[in-house]
């Protein structure tokens, strides 16, 4: 069971990234599949949905990466809609594949991901879990400034340089990763509560 729906979710995350790939041929500049390739590699957004089709296809073949690993994508994409819903999420409505693409990558995954370590997850995690998990978005955000200072294009406003100013930004980024070590904190908490529920429910 675990391993069939782990396979749905990177199923989901597979779709999320096809269809943005599709939508994003119509943006100028960008009908070359390799120069698609490489601006939609520059998205957090794009990365961790990459990380969610291999992570969970593995599960799938029954080669599971590990709980803290697993927990650690989930944590994630799971802040990839948390933040996109509370900062990103465009005003004007979207429409075609681009609707579409948004709501796999931003919503459906995310909540696919969630609900499968909830229901799924392994729960053997320990604290020193909670700074691992900080590795994905701080070093994101080290490429994404290094990609800035080469192309000059910031890929979201929080860590645009030329707007704000490296100090705003290093500001930025260590609220950011408060908030990932935060929702990581409240994750593990989850998982021992799970993990304490279950003992208890045996007979």
């Amino acid at each position: 069971m675990s391993r069939n729906l782990a396979a749905l979710v990177a199923l989901a995350a597979l779709c999320g990234l096809v269809l943005q790939f599709l939508a994003s041929g119509a943006t100028e500049g960008l009908a070359d599949p390799l120069l698609r390739l490489w601006a939609l590699g520059r998205f957090f957004t794009i990365l961790t949905n990459a990380l969610v089709f291999v992570s969970f296809a593995l599960v799938a073949l029954g080669r599971n990466p590990g709980d803290g690993w697993m927990a650690g994508v989930v944590l994630s994409i799971g802040m990839v809609g948390i933040v996109f819903h509370l900062l990103l999420a465009p005003e004007v409505p979207l429409t075609g594949l681009t609707f579409w693409a948004d709501l796999w990558l931003h919503t459906l995954t995310p909540l696919f991901a969630v609900l499968w370590w909830l229901g799924w997850g392994g729960r053997a995690l320990t604290l020193a879990d909670v700074p691992r998990w900080l590795i994905w978005p701080a070093g994101y955000c080290l490429y994404a400034l290094l990609r800035g200072q080469i192309d000059g294009i910031y890929p979201y406003f929080f860590l645009d340089v030329g707007r704000f100013g490296a100090t705003r930004i290093a500001l930025n980024i260590a609220g950011l990763c408060l908030g990932f070590a935060l929702a990581g904190l409240v994750l593990l908490g989850i998982a021992r509560a799970l993990a304490r529920g279950a003992r208890l429910a045996r007979p």
